[in-house]
């Protein structure tokens, strides 16, 4: 009870047109605020959350060259790694990064949402598929750098069955590098994010804390459900992509508000589909419901509810809670790749929040209006 006093829970995460509320206590020290670095970044959802809390990114590292430019565009000041998180290269690089700043006791943390793709049903759900060996390099890493905390996150499958072998072995390596390991599950659609996508958080602290204890705490900050018109809301119709399309090119006043090259034969289909049904390509969304969990990959993204043709990347980005001003970068169909396989910003602050009310971090705090 005194923690939800401490901390209490904000109106909302976002506003109508996606920007972070960031009402906080005027005593806010930016001298403290924990040091970040993130693990298979993408192009930085959890990062996001981190810096709307008031926490420093120091570093993004990742293999997509596209993403790292996304995450550099929008962490200027923090270093974009090309590499594995396997690279000795990499985590010396990391490692003398977080340096700095234990060197002035202050606190550092981990932050990773590994490939899902090999976990996801969504991907080759395969225990064997190379890349579900991330989430293992992913563990080394934290226990190599030794940060305060950290935070993993990933598809829900991995709490799964046929995953267990893999994520045994994850959870030993965190427990033998000294640390404690409780895991969640959540739906991004309770805490003011327009999508229902299920995710596993992996909550890495040095005092151990129960399922119940964290579950408990994120009860305060859910929020009534946002639905996709809502999450769309003030958005005009896009433009087309030009054949010379430019990843640094305005194409009017919102960024990556631009619809992909449809044919005839496309638009007349999905007119035809009833919002809320269709094919896992092409969906449409349902104005009044969240939409179902975002993917790219060979599929299509889902459909609008009014016009006929596929959600733009800034719509994606809306579903996934990211703010008008966080742009894109990379090639087009990569753009979209990059969005869905991001960690929504509005669960990811919650979740992110809560683990720093446990450990004791100092990050920016709500006051109710």
């Amino acid at each position: 009870m005194l923690m939800a006093l401490r901390n209490p829970k904000p109106a909302t995460s976002i506003d109508a047109k996606g920007t972070f509320f960031q009402r906080i206590f005027n005593n806010w020290n930016s001298e403290a605020a924990p040091a970040a670095i993130d693990l298979c970044s993408g192009m930085g959802g959890l990062s996001w959350a981190a810096k709307t809390l008031g926490m420093k990114i120091v570093a993004g590292v990742d293999l997509n060259s596209d993403a790292l430019k996304t995450f550099s565009k929008n962490f200027p000041d923090a270093k974009a790694l090309e590499g594995s998180v396997r690279s000795s290269k990499v985590l010396k690089e990391c490692d003398e990064l977080l340096a700095e700043f234990r060197n002035k006791n202050v606190p550092t943390v981990i932050l990773s949402g590994p490939p899902c793709q090999g976990f996801s049903v969504a991907g080759s759900c395969d225990p064997s598929d190379r890349r579900n060996q991330v989430l293992i390099g992913v563990a080394e890493a934290i226990v190599k750098l030794q940060p305060s905390c950290a935070l993993i996150e990933n598809v829900s499958m991995l709490l799964s069955e046929i995953h267990e072998n893999r994520l045994a072995k994850f959870e030993n390596i965190i427990i033998q590098g000294g640390y404690f390991l409780t895991k969640v599950l959540l739906d991004a659609s309770e805490f003011g994010v327009s999508q229902k996508r299920k995710r596993a958080f992996f909550f890495v602290t040095r005092k151990e804390f129960s399922e119940e204890v964290i579950l408990d705490q994120l009860k305060s900050y859910k929020l009534p459900v946002k639905t996709s018109s809502e999450a769309l809301k003030g958005l005009d119709s896009p433009i087309v992509r030009p054949d010379d399309y430019d990843d640094e090119k305005d194409y009017g006043l919102i960024a990556n508000h631009v619809a992909m090259q449809h044919s005839e034969k496309v638009m007349k289909k999905i007119a035809l589909i009833v919002p809320g049904t269709g094919p896992m390509s092409y969906r449409r969304l349902h104005p009044e419901q969240p939409s179902n969990t975002l993917f790219s990959g060979h599929r299509a993204p889902p459909a609008h509810f009014e016009e006929p043709r596929s959600i733009t990347v800034r719509e994606a980005a809306r579903l996934q809670g990211f703010p008008d001003d966080f742009r894109i970068y990379g090639s087009f169909g990569n753009q979209m790749q990059q969005v869905t396989n991001a960690v929504p910003p509005p669960l990811a602050q919650v979740v992110l929040r809560v683990l720093s009310n446990l450990v004791g971090l100092p990050i920016k705090r709500y006051v109710r209006s």
